[in-house]
């Protein structure tokens, strides 16, 4: 999408197996082995999608349960001593409590061709994610009536590592999750919503978290070749029991399909975890990523129908960027006190992107309008976890505590340049950010017999400093050159919900009723001095119920938001239009099945609603239709020319349908619809896999828009809007080697 035209404060537009918990082999301290081959029967016997209620939060190291099945002794020592028997970890994420929490395991992951992050996200029921512009920038997120840009409106975490960047240039909440390597991905765990007290910001229509670890021992290498000049190696090294102790690299390249569609990236993740002592677990996630990029730009719809353009041309050249990104987390579970479990983590992040888009051509000066936008960040933060059970009222109540704080540091610039040579001819932004976030929420579940009741808050206070050094530059009214100012704000935010299950049974219907508060921290650059910094605070509704069985689970919900006032990007104008308040609601519903062993599917609809309130408009972008389907199945198979017996067949699909989308001046986008698939095979160490994407060959548009343009500079310039969209990828097949020592 374009880039904001002048004003600083714009933000700019681009956006199998049926036991649900894994058992892993890390000993289990020796305090709690009295108690933990109970909790660990119940783990293992809860039906999918239904976290053990001992389970640790996200992706981290949880509570030590022991199997039966593992508890024979190795032979004794020289010395005669008996040894410990040997136990395991539970992982898993916090039981749901909402109708619209589902976890998204590997084998429903592993169902339709996924060879990048965001085709993990597109797993997501409801949630559109948009590539146009190029292989290294962040997707445009769509979800629940929200159009995300890329990232403000849905909370995105890696292993614990937030991915949210506040206050970037590009994009408020720029949430690049280029870096993950998608092999290593374990689970996702969404939260459509924000009706959970962890939920921080840019929480307002969802959070997504990803579970990292590597399912097989050993070491896996993977090389690819594909069309388009495709090339992607993957090694991952799991060197013992514990699939959350892995590393991982991924080097690619492409020329794209295309022009200004090449790429080039390298990304490595590591993870170790490990008891030390009596009790205390260590989790350590590290990882780099780089990445060189070219991106098309957009094409003009007239263009296309009068033969000056193709369906994959470029509109200008000079467009794209390169990001890296480097970050650490260090994570301490401490030793149980009695009911309670405390976990600490501390992480970094330092991220730096350029980017040159320009999306208008030469509207607005004769010698190009393009944008070249820079942002490095250094992101430092802390939080404190503390779960227990505690009695009030005579009754059971699971307590759960949180702490935390974020400081970012962020230098960013945006500058105009020639289109000819590539030089600048203008300054429009300079300027240094220092954004702080201290929180604290809490939230309780009380059981009542067949009902539940869930009770919690969140409390953020923000406090931001900036420095503008282009401000006040004007020599003819200022004497002055830079200004700098600060703000503070805070946030309060309720959450509740109400439950009721039908039955005894773990598979039974639950029904829910769910609030809460979400909230989008601001673009520090739009605060004035002094300024109490104005929060976009989402009140959420939900009815819905679910059903958690071994075979099967299936989730309904009924949703709606309202956004005191809120904000998009005005492609006729170049800026950020702020509507009032705005009301979203719709309908979601979700099944998961493992009918028999190997057959896995994953199917989703959601349909959304969203509009101004003054006005009675629609919102322009957002998705009001989204289908799903991701269906795999895997048999072992005895043809003769694989040797016999002992190799196994592996076939997939993944389905998506988008309806037509609002668009500015009472238009419509087209329809969508794409078919992924893949075969694979597999004998001993040895595996070949055939991925094609887009396999019906669909010419369809990623993003479609309706502004304003001049391509081309000998033209009259015009502020009449038109149709311009960004090409998505045609057929594109992959043959992939894989190699299991």
């Amino acid at each position: 999408m374009p880039p904001p035209v002048v004003l600083p404060e714009a933000v700019s537009p681009d956006a199998g197996s049926t036991v649900p918990p894994r058992a892993i082999g890390t000993e289990a301290p020796t305090d709690a082995r009295a108690s933990s081959v109970e909790a660990s029967n119940s783990a293992e016997s809860l039906p999918l999608s239904q976290p053990s209620e001992i389970q640790s939060h996200d992706t981290d190291t949880s509570a030590q349960a022991s199997r039966p099945e593992a508890s024979e002794t190795p032979p004794p020592d020289a010395t005669n001593k008996p040894t410990e028997p040997p136990s395991t970890v539970v992982r898993g994420s916090r039981p749901t409590q909402s109708a619209a929490e589902v976890t998204l395991g590997r084998d429903i992951l592993d169902a339709a061709p996924r060879t990048s992050a965001v085709d993990l996200l597109r797993a997501v029921p409801g949630l559109v994610a948009s590539q146009h512009s190029g292989e290294g920038k962040a997707h445009q997120l769509f979800l629940r009536g929200f159009d995300a840009l890329h990232g403000q409106d849905v909370e995105l975490d890696v292993g614990g590592l937030p991915v949210n960047e506040v206050s970037h240039i590009h994009a408020l909440g720029y949430a690049d999750t280029n870096f993950v390597i998608p092999e290593v991905v374990r689970s996702l765990e969404v939260t459509e919503g924000s009706y959970r007290a962890s939920q921080g910001d840019f929480a307002v229509a969802g959070t997504v978290r990803m579970d990292l670890g590597v399912e097989e021992p050993g070491v896996r290498l993977a090389g690819t070749l594909g069309q388009y000049g495709q090339r992607r190696l993957v090694v991952t090294v799991r060197p013992g029991d514990d699939p959350g102790t892995f590393a991982a690299v991924e080097l690619g390249q492409g020329d794209g399909y295309g022009t200004q569609r090449g790429y080039g990236r390298a990304s490595l993740l590591a993870q170790a975890t490990q008891r030390v002592g009596d009790g205390l677990t260590v989790r350590v996630l590290g990882g780099s990523y780089v990445t060189r990029f070219d991106s098309p730009g957009v094409v003009r719809e007239d263009d296309l129908l009068a033969g000056r353009s193709t369906f994959f041309s470029s509109s200008m050249a000079r467009q794209g960027g390169n990001v890296t990104r480097h970050q650490l987390l260090l994570g301490v579970e401490l030793p149980r006190s009695g009911k309670g479990r405390t976990k600490l983590e501390v992480f970094g992040v330092l991220s730096d992107l350029r980017l040159r888009n320009n999306f208008t051509g030469y509207r607005v000066d004769d010698r190009g309008d393009g944008l070249e936008q820079t942002n490095d960040g250094t992101t430092l933060g802390a939080r404190a976890e503390h779960r227990r059970n505690v009695t009030m009222l005579s009754r059971p109540v699971a307590l759960e505590l949180g702490l935390g704080a974020r400081r970012d540091g962020v230098t960013q610039t945006q500058r105009r340049y020639r289109e000819s040579d590539g030089t600048f001819f203008a300054d429009e932004v300079d300027a240094r950010i220092t954004q702080t976030d201290v929180w604290g929420w809490a939230e309780a579940r009380m059981p009542l017999g067949r009902w539940s009741l869930r009770l919690g808050g969140r409390a953020d206070a923000l406090g931001v400093e900036v420095f503008d050094a282009l401000a006040f530059s004007d020599p003819r009214f200022y004497d002055g050159r830079g200004y700098a100012r600060s703000a503070f704000g805070m946030h309060l935010g309720a959450k509740a919900g109400v439950e009721y299950t039908l039955g005894e049974s773990a598979d039974a219907w639950r029904f829910f009723a769910s609030y809460g508060d979400g909230f989008r921290s601001p673009q520090a650059r739009s605060l004035s001095e002094g300024e109490r910094a104005p929060f976009v605070s989402v009140k959420g509704v939900e009815l819905g119920a679910r059903r958690d069985g071994e075979r099967w689970a299936a989730q309904l919900s009924l949703f709606g938001s309202q956004v005191a006032n809120d904000f998009f990007f005005d492609h006729t104008v170049g800026t950020t239009v702020y509507t009032g308040e705005t009301l979203r609601s719709g309908v979601s519903a979700s099944v998961q099945a493992r009918p028999v062993h190997g057959l896995v599917a994953a199917v989703s609809a959601t349909v959304a609603h969203a509009y101004v309130t003054a006005t009675d408009t629609l919102l322009p972008y957002f998705a009001p239709l989204v289908a799903r389907a991701d269906v795999g199945w895997e048999r072992p198979v005895s043809w003769v020319w694989l040797g016999g017996t002992g190799a196994t067949l592996s076939v997939g699909t993944g389905l998506t349908f988008i309806g037509p989308r609002p668009l500015p001046f009472d238009e419509r986008s087209s329809t969508v619809f794409l078919a992924d698939a893949y075969t694979a095979v597999r004998r001993g160490e040895l595996g070949l896999k055939l991925e094609v994407k887009n396999l019906l060959d669909s010419r369809w548009r990623d993003g479609e828009f309706v502004y304003s343009s001049r391509f081309d500079p000998e033209s009259v310039p015009s502020l009449v809007p038109a149709r311009h969209f960004t090409a998505g990828s045609p057929r594109m097949a992959s043959l992939t080697l894989e190699v299991h020592l």
